[in-house]
């Protein structure tokens, strides 16, 4: 389901600029609070400052719908046997929107908050929580650091000082002060410690090695059993699904876990069928979103061929409430479009013997709801530097210099 952003006047003060990145709407008595604000005698500098802002990027984009007050707002307010006050208008145009377009109220007003939430019965959310997928370069999985040679001399002599601040599992990418990388380090609560991964020589990939420096750490944070929730971010054509993919059937041929499981939630690039429109059985219904698998997999037969031997098995996201799974790699791809409370979810599935891996590209969302509400999101922020926690993003496009001209789309 799409929602769209219903915002009130404090929340568009509050956003500027950032309220812009989403499609949004607003009730008309916003705008007459921007103008008012913007020439009133009685608000301080800052928000009069923010209220011009703010009118100058409406006057500017198209982005957003404006609900009139009309009649039939007027008439909610009175069937619900509030005031017609500025803020009981612009809930009740909320309302009134919702009824025919499904929409999240933002407000940081606490007495907006209550209305929306108890009377009205809207999902609300603060500013705060929206959760836009945004400045993404806070936590990456690693730091990439360039010594002199007198700084790599003291790293070397003293690797069991956390001198750069790491979080636990956090990387080190080491550059000479030519940008050449000499080394690679993982920080474990103790010591920045080398890695150990090794190259995969698989019965069904053949040889697979990494190709970029973050590609190493993916690498290393794969074959690592002591992290049991796994993610891993990139743009398109990073290796995302390659890496997570050939890693998996590796470990599953050492007999380090029994299978792979591979759940999606299935929503399409925009206006396409979902799934329960799709015809077949069950498997005929998911194979158009486990292709991210079958294409590392020799394709739909190669898919078939790894079900039918019980070492792959597909699922829907709907059908993972209550399950407990044992020894499997619980596979997540295009993880962007799920909420925290599917991957809260997900985690809770993690039984004896098992892991969570997940991917996504947090800039291919393909509904409002994930943008506002980013599980894989969620997860990297709150799960960073826990002990059973592993992260890297990747940044370099490898599937091809045609693919990589994406890029110059943006």
């Amino acid at each position: 389901m799409e929602y769209k952003l219903f915002l009130d006047t404090n929340a568009l003060l509050n956003l500027q600029s950032a309220a812009f990145k989403e499609k949004f709407v607003i009730s008309q008595k916003t705008l007459e609070e921007i103008e008012s604000i913007k020439t009133s005698g009685h608000k301080d500098g800052d928000v009069k400052y923010k209220a011009r802002s703010i009118a100058r990027l409406l006057d500017q984009s198209e982005n957003y719908e404006v609900i009139a007050y009309t009649p039939e707002i007027r008439k909610i307010i009175n069937d619900f046997t509030l005031d017609e006050t500025p803020d009981n208008i612009i809930l009740a145009s909320a309302y009134w929107y919702n009824q025919s377009s499904s929409i999240i109220v933002c407000t940081d007003d606490l007495n907006c908050k209550f209305i929306s939430k108890n009377i009205f019965k809207l999902p609300t959310k603060g500013t705060q929580e929206l959760n836009l997928v945004k400045n993404l370069d806070e936590y990456t999985g690693y730091k990439d650091v360039t010594l002199s040679d007198e700084e790599m001399s003291y790293f070397y002599l003293h690797t069991n000082e956390n001198m750069y601040d790491s979080l636990l599992n956090e990387y080190l990418i080491i550059r000479k002060s030519d940008g050449e990388v000499v080394d690679y380090r993982k920080w474990n609560g103790e010591e920045y410690s080398a890695l150990s991964y090794k190259q995969i020589k698989s019965n069904f990939n053949g040889r697979v090695k990494p190709r970029n420096p973050q590609q190493v750490l993916a690498f290393d944070m794969l074959q690592n059993s002591n992290e049991t929730i796994k993610i891993i971010s990139g743009r398109f054509g990073s290796g995302k699904d390659f890496l997570m993919i050939a890693n998996a059937l590796k470990l599953i041929e050492d007999g380090k876990f029994d299978k792979l499981l591979y759940v999606r939630n299935t929503i399409g690039v925009k206006d396409a069928e979902e799934i329960g429109y799709l015809p077949g059985d069950k498997f005929s219904k998911l194979l158009p979103f486990a292709m991210p698998l079958a294409d590392h997999l020799g394709g739909e037969s190669g898919l078939e061929l790894k079900m039918m031997e019980g070492t792959v098995d597909i699922e829907h996201l709907g059908y993972i409430r209550g399950r407990d799974i044992k020894n499997t790699i619980i596979y997540v791809s295009e993880a962007e479009n799920l909420t925290k409370e599917h991957v809260q979810l997900l985690i809770g599935r993690v039984g004896e013997g098992s892991a969570l891996w997940m991917n996504g590209d947090f800039k291919q969302t393909d509904s409002a709801l994930f943008r506002m509400n980013n599980g894989l999101l969620s997860a990297v922020q709150k799960l960073a530097g826990n002990e059973k926690f592993g992260y890297v993003q990747l940044l370099k496009t490898e599937r091809s210099e045609t693919a990589a001209m994406a890029d110059l789309l943006d």
